[in-house]
């Protein structure tokens, strides 16, 4: 996720840089880590390797998923130029993922359209596009070492975590994180791609697309919202279903991704109705208030609306001016005499 850089980072601690920008982790990510510990100790007893797994996951192999998610977003904005020497880059890892602040995407979307990408909802889109699509060579890596465990054997692939085959030897357990570093990534991916909820990326891909086809900003906001509570609905059921089966981290993503987009959608919806989106960290962005689209495929854009209707009073006000300027008969004959 790309985003303005904030006033404050505050409950986060500094991190080493990468591709020079500054990382910072946030305290929850920490706590997320403590939490799905604390949840596996209660087969410490009996598969006390199950805690190892877990602390493997939730540690060095999702915080090394999300930084190659935020440089693809990163790399990306570089490419499109979004970018400059004097730009300021931070990348903010947090429980779900991550945020790439950079004060570029700053700049309308009515000057990006003249001088290039930068600004544009198709720059914006390809930026939220690139992190999307880099867990399909994650998960491919993944998969290649779970081969070279295997000796080339796909036969016992699962996305179950069996403690019988963790606590096997080695081979069982290293084939084990890699079956559920892949469906980290395939739930990355996912959760990225199709769930559009701030600050996820299917939430920029979702409503980029709807503005370039020239859906009004406020309409997109509350289609996104309606999807965004639907789908939520769905995960937090197939969370809880996953959970109670074992089905690997599955259960305890969904779970919080869905409690996490219903806190946003609830918030989204005040701002809808307080008249307040502007103020909205996804669709009050210059890129979206200052867009230029083509207005056909729905209907026409807040912007398209308000420039028509400014159009409309300014010929209004010219043709009044006009007619005050046009004397009458009766005046014409007053001032001759």
């Amino acid at each position: 996720m790309m985003l303005a850089i904030p006033s404050s980072l505050s409950l986060s601690c500094c991190c080493p840089k990468i591709c020079n920008a500054n990382v910072r982790m946030h305290l929850t990510s920490i706590f997320l880590i403590l939490i799905t510990f604390l949840a596996s100790l209660r087969y410490v007893t009996t598969y006390p390797l199950y805690s190892v797994l877990v602390l493997i996951l939730f540690g060095p192999v999702l915080i090394i998923t999300t930084l190659i998610h935020e440089c693809a977003h990163l790399c990306m904005s570089r490419w499109l130029l979004l970018e400059r020497t004097d730009t300021q880059t931070e990348i903010m890892l947090w429980p779900l993922g991550g945020y790439h602040y950079c004060d570029g995407l700053s700049a309308s979307s009515v000057a990006g359209e003249r001088s290039g990408s930068r600004g544009t909802l198709k720059a914006d889109l390809l930026i939220a596009l690139a992190g999307v699509l880099s867990h399909g060579p994650q998960g491919l890596f993944w998969f290649l070492i779970y081969l070279s465990i295997n000796s080339g054997q796909t036969s016992d692939f699962e996305f179950r975590t069996y403690f019988t085959i963790i606590s096997s030897g080695p081979q069982g357990f290293f084939s084990t994180v890699c079956e559920q570093s892949i469906l980290l990534n395939i739930l990355l991916m996912w959760f990225n791609l199709f769930l559009p909820v701030y600050p996820l990326d299917g939430g920029r891909i979702m409503t980029s697309a709807m503005l370039l086809m020239g859906v009004a900003l406020n309409k997109a906001a509350l289609l996104t919202m309606l999807i965004t509570m639907l789908v939520s609905l769905v995960l937090f059921v197939m969370s809880i279903i996953s959970f109670i089966d074992g089905i690997g981290i599955s259960g305890t993503f969904g779970f919080l991704l869905s409690i996490f987009a219903v806190v946003k959608c609830y918030q989204l919806y005040f701002m809808i109705t307080g008249g307040r989106l502007r103020d909205h960290k996804l669709f009050g962005r210059a890129c979206y208030i200052n867009r230029v689209s083509r207005p056909g495929l729905f209907q026409l854009s807040n912007a398209a609306r308000m420039a028509s209707t400014a159009e409309g009073e300014d010929d209004q006000e010219d043709q009044r001016e006009d007619e005050t300027m046009v004397p009458t008969e009766t005046e014409a004959g007053q001032s001759s005499r």
